[in-house]
């Protein structure tokens, strides 16, 4: 359908602005000075749409059909905890829905990941990072379009991602690095929050290294078995889609039993919200206690980060790494492997500097001497 508009410019000159949407093509539109050189153009460039549509004999089919498909078949099997999965979807549906299929190109594609570098996203300006996951998302509904066979091929892989940094690793430190570490000042900081929760949601991330979303959603009476010293996030909330189990020992496991004690008689969440869901993720609360305790770029997340550190310099393996994280490959915990080489040299260091010392010091310096 072509719609013409008539404009008048600050000189005083008349155009005649067409544009022409027909479902399944891109939008397309032009300026002329004459409405007879619109209405021309305009009729030229629907016929070409019109005649373009048969093909071989197969009935077309747009993008949102797809996304309709994979929303009824896919989505429920994905885990509940990835709500920016569905705002992808929305996303992709809004700039691409009305396409047909078979005219969504690479170069299209790489036209939409110009915009989504260029829109500011929820939180701000999208990163690399952010981009590659919306080009993920896409890549996964046309996986699901080849295999019902209502396109030849993927063309999202055909699509350059955008580089991403490396991994960030960043972690409380402890007592042993500095006497007024930022592990006791954050564990202290929560205890005085007015928010009761916030202090058991932060020991238990530091135990388990479990992410936010998983203790909140997965720390069920019906997950926890006492009588095994742990409990098991179902594949639904976890991330791999992989069901895992995570161990409770020390104050975790206290934590725990306590909590279990004091259950509320409609959700058996240990971190209860309203009604029957699970609370959500005290933010106010968590940014007063970062600050009380003068903790700066530092991510509820990161605690994870803290216990998969913690694990490394504490000669953890990479294989036990990745099973208490519960990664699919080791690539993901090389990052951890790398922290635990660092600190080991560090550790070398330190004897090191002491071989060095004592063999320069003078017998009775304070050096011990062997007989």
């Amino acid at each position: 359908m072509a719609t013409i508009t008539k404009r008048v410019t600050g000189k005083g000159e008349v155009r005649y602005r067409v544009q022409v949407r027909l479902q399944g093509y891109p939008r397309r539109h032009a300026t002329f000075n004459t409405k007879k050189d619109a209405t021309d153009w305009a009729r030229d460039v629907e016929g070409q749409q019109k005649r373009g549509r048969i093909w071989a004999g197969e009935p077309d089919r747009t993008f949102s059909e797809l996304l309709d498909r994979f929303e009824k078949e896919r989505l429920p099997d994905l885990p509940r905890y990835d709500h920016g999965y569905k705002g992808h979807l929305r996303w992709w549906r809004r700039e691409l829905g009305a396409f047909y299929l078979r005219h969504i190109t690479p170069s299209l594609i790489h036209e939409a990941k110009d915009k989504l570098l260029r829109e500011p996203g929820p939180k701000g300006p999208r990163s690399g990072a952010t981009v590659n996951r919306y080009l993920t998302t896409l890549s996964t509904v046309l996986t699901l379009g080849t295999r019902l066979e209502w396109l030849e091929q993927n063309v999202a892989r055909r699509v350059e991602r955008e580089q991403e940094p490396d991994g960030r690793v960043r972690f409380l430190s402890r007592p042993v690095d500095e006497r007024d570490c930022e592990l006791d000042r954050l564990l202290a900081a929560c205890k005085e929050s007015p928010c009761a929760d916030l202090s058991d949601l932060v020991v238990l991330a530091l135990h388990t290294g479990c992410r936010a979303s998983e203790l909140l959603q997965g720390l069920r009476a019906a997950y926890i078995r006492l009588s095994v010293g742990g409990f098991t996030l179902p594949a639904e909330i976890a991330k791999n889609g992989q069901p895992r189990f995570v161990p409770l020992v020390g104050e975790a496991l206290e934590i725990v039993e306590r909590r279990l004690q004091h259950l509320q008689p409609e959700s058996d969440f240990l971190f209860p919200g309203t009604g029957h869901s699970p609370r959500p993720f005290p933010r106010h609360s968590w940014d007063k206690a970062l600050e009380s305790a003068g903790i700066e770029n530092f991510r509820f997340h990161d605690l994870r980060h803290t216990h998969a550190s913690y694990l490394a310099m504490l000669d953890a393996s990479a294989i036990e790494l990745k099973e208490t994280l519960g990664h699919k490959t080791l690539a993901m915990v090389a990052r951890y492997t790398h922290l635990a080489n660092l600190h080991k040299s560090k550790v070398a260091a330190r004897l090191a500097g002491g071989i060095e010392g004592w063999r320069q010091a003078e017998p009775g310096e304070g050096v011990s001497q062997v007989p």
